[in-house]
């Protein structure tokens, strides 16, 4: 055991006398102008700490305009279609949309921290496989305390467990949530962790504790859904600070890389607060979940890690999801192979140091893609044939199309996209009419 340790601590080397414990925070359908844009109407205070003490990155980028994918993204490194997952995962057939599961094939961040002594939990919401051979368990969570459906709720909450076994929950999920990551992070206090904590807030249904809708709703009578949208967020703002007190009291706060992003842009479905409420959480971003355009697919992020992220960064280079997996395993000082994965490490940007991001991005969720190179993005939604070009860095709310102008540009995004599509994008779902107006997969 002593040799093991001795091997796992020049792994984990950096410069500090324990290895790096890592915390994932993963907020459902939040919109990018919710958190730390200026604008926001939503107290997160924790959250604003965070950054005051870390980076925000302001053009973080989930890999998919909705849940499943983004989720595999982020756990694997890859581009979704390549692991099982193009679409949301459901416990039956979808219309023309099989059951789908994240494959077992890919590695995944849990799987290789395990493999260097850490112990591991995700807490909240799975999504990523219905079947019990498809549960966190399989995929190298050492525990599993949450739900593992797309849509568990608040209060009478379905499908939770803690690992195989169901349990009742009987309290706002929110903080269930919370209490099931403080109680695992005070448990491995002396040894190394990664802790996922995916809130399925602020994702429908609406529902939040009665004072905190009171509150909001005093403060903006006229935007009813939007208060308890609003409790929902600084619900789990609150969460999020109990986290940030337990590694403050336990004094491990140094010694913690905690990152935090959503899985995708805000939700315009009735179940949620309808089309009105995705643009404010959208902010000056077009559009919404399951959308290619900015609103659908930018997400908040911020990242602190203190001592080694300068605080109160913040940064403009495009990043994706798939970047978190190979900058967790830099971070921790373990070695990956680069070819296994789709994404980069950012752990230079983390640091506030030079960092070259010259590659190409491919979106491509119910037939709406989008690529960007540099400072041009091309869209395509599926219902409307003609691309769009955007110069995305002086026109973020994709407002102007340049496609006209730059015809040579688009030509050039499409056949990059349509070589990546060729090579990474196994898609087994047949393109099927327009669903409605606000282009929500079909149920």
């Amino acid at each position: 055991m002593g040799v093991l340790m001795f091997v796992f601590f020049q792994l984990c080397g950096q410069k500090q006398t324990k290895p790096l414990n890592v915390i994932v925070i993963l907020a459902d359908d939040l919109g990018w102008a919710d958190v730390g844009s200026g604008s926001s109407r939503i107290e997160t205070p924790h959250l604003d700490r965070l950054a005051d003490e870390g980076i925000k990155l302001s053009s973080f980028y989930s890999s998919a305009t909705m849940c499943s994918p983004a989720r595999a993204a982020l756990l694997t490194g890859r581009y979704p279609h390549s692991v099982g997952m193009p679409d949301l995962a459901s416990p039956a057939p979808r219309n023309k949309v099989p059951v789908l599961a994240l494959d077992h094939h890919a590695l995944t961040v849990p799987e290789a921290l395990k493999a260097h002594g850490y112990r591991t939990m995700l807490a909240g919401k799975w999504h990523l496989g219905h079947d019990a051979r498809n549960w966190p368990g399989t995929h190298g969570f050492d525990e599993f305390q949450g739900s593992i459906i797309g849509t568990p709720g608040y209060y009478d909450v379905k499908e939770t467990y803690y690992n195989e076994t169901p349990v009742v929950v009987h309290k706002y999920f929110t903080d269930y949530i919370t209490d099931k990551a403080t109680e695992f992070i005070t448990r491995n206090q002396s040894h190394p962790f990664f802790l996922y904590l995916a809130y399925n807030a602020p994702h429908y249904p609406l529902e939040a504790p009665a004072e905190l809708v009171y509150k909001y709703r005093m403060r903006y009578p006229k935007d009813g859904l939007f208060a308890i949208y609003a409790a929902m967020v600084e619900r789990m703002d609150h969460g999020i600070g109990r986290i940030m007190g337990s590694l403050d009291s336990l004094g491990i706060s140094d010694n913690t890389l905690i990152i935090f992003t959503s899985d995708n842009g805000p939700s315009a479905e009735p179940r949620s607060y309808g089309l009105p409420g995705a643009r404010i959480s959208a902010g000056p971003l077009r559009d919404h979940k399951y959308s290619t355009h900015e609103g659908g697919i930018r997400v908040p992020f911020i990242a602190r890690w203190p001592g080694k992220i300068p605080a109160g960064t913040v940064r403009q280079e495009p990043v994706i999801m798939m970047d978190l997996m190979p900058t967790i395993l830099d971070a921790c000082g373990i070695a990956h192979d680069d070819g296994d994965v789709d994404g980069i490490s950012i752990l230079p940007l983390l640091h506030n140091k030079s960092f070259k991001n010259d590659r190409t991005l491919h979106w491509e969720d119910q037939y709406n893609l989008a690529v960007r190179r540099g400072v041009w993005k091309v869209v395509r939604q599926f219902y409307n044939d003609a691309p769009r070009l955007y110069n995305i860095v002086d026109d973020p709310g994709e407002q102007k199309d340049l496609s006209d102008k730059h015809p040579q540009i688009v030509s050039q995004l499409l056949s990059s996209h349509d070589t990546w599509r060729k090579e990474s994008y196994p898609n087994p779902i047949p393109r099927t009419e327009r669903r409605s107006e606000y282009i929500f997969p079909a149920n």
